[in-house]
């Protein structure tokens, strides 16, 4: 394909795909098997119930076609692995929940501020509905269709939470309505790469290959390169509002750092620097993790 043509197709992409995506499906899939293989090795009986609630779940086919006629650890980790993407694979579903991946804090451009008041401090309901489905994942009176669906919400949002970009919508002179979480800014991270959204790019940062196996692979090196003893707020217990702060501030400080330069179109994109790519990478990988380890614990929580 011709450069041309490729902008044209990009742009083409960017035009008709969601602003609000969290980690790329493949990323999800990572926090999953992060939570698994934390689960196997001292809490395997955790797994266990949760293998026995997904089988009510109203929506089995797309589990049983993942795992097929797997078995064992292989099967847990692969339905852990769909459990963790499963709110982004239903997106215009009847399960489909659109302000329920995002809680956006307004965040003010200092460099070109906008000229009328910030209307809107808070967008998105992801913490009210990381409450609601806390409450029905954890009534064990409850329907188990409803449990099992609202522990693929857990798995989901608790992700979600740790991406900057879901933290935050930007407001600037350009932007009086704020940025939608970086999804109406644009970079390239080379010249000679395809336009995306600033939350397109954060999205996929850390995992972009859907592969269980290669999702796998990628969760035991960053859990081999960050351990537990790197996340020092581990030891304190703490909820998702706390995450969310965590993230808007990571955002605020590196995602929408003062030497960040984007287009208002994929026509216009800028290329990243090498530093803010450096360190963009570096923090997901940290965030990526630290989802993965704290999903883990909410789940010791709901099956104690």
């Amino acid at each position: 394909m011709t450069q041309p043509l490729r902008l044209i197709f990009s742009v083409a992409l960017l035009l008709v795909s969601p602003l609000s995506y969290s980690w790329s499906r493949p990323g999800h899939m990572v926090t999953g098997a992060i939570a698994h293989e934390e689960l196997l090795a001292k809490d395997a009986k955790i797994i266990a119930q949760i293998s026995e609630l997904m089988s009510k779940h109203p929506d089995r086919g797309p589990f049983e076609v993942a795992t097929g006629p797997a078995s064992g650890e292989v099967r847990s980790r692969r339905l852990f692995m769909e459990m963790a993407r499963w709110p982004d694979d239903i997106r215009g579903s009847l399960f489909d929940h659109p302000t329920w991946h995002y809680s956006g804090r307004a965040l003010i451009d200092p460099r070109n501020p906008p000229t009328t008041p910030v209307r809107k401090q808070l967008s998105g309901a992801a913490l009210e509905a990381y409450a609601l489905n806390l409450r029905v994942a954890a009534d064990k009176s409850a329907p188990a269709a409803e449990r099992a669906v609202a522990l693929c919400w857990i798995f989901h949002l608790t992700g979600d939470m740790h991406q900057p970009l879901h933290a935050v919508d930007q407001f600037a002179a350009r932007f009086p309505e704020g940025d939608r979480g970086g999804g109406l800014q644009f970079v390239r991270e080379s010249l000679d790469s395809d336009p995306e959204s600033l939350h397109s790019y954060w999205d996929g940062i850390v995992h972009g290959n859907g592969e269980s196996d290669d999702a796998l692979r990628r969760a035991r090196t960053l859990t081999a390169k960050l351990p537990r003893t790197s996340f020092p707020q581990l030891a304190t217990s703490s909820g998702i509002a706390a995450w969310a702060q965590e993230s808007a501030d990571i955002a605020s400080k590196i995602a929408y750092r003062n030497d960040l330069l984007t287009g208002i179109s994929a026509l216009q994109a800028k290329p990243l620097s090498a530093s803010y790519i450096a360190d963009s990478k570096t923090v997901g990988e940290r965030q990526l993790t630290l989802a993965g380890y704290r999903l883990a614990d909410v789940l010791r929580s709901l099956f104690p």
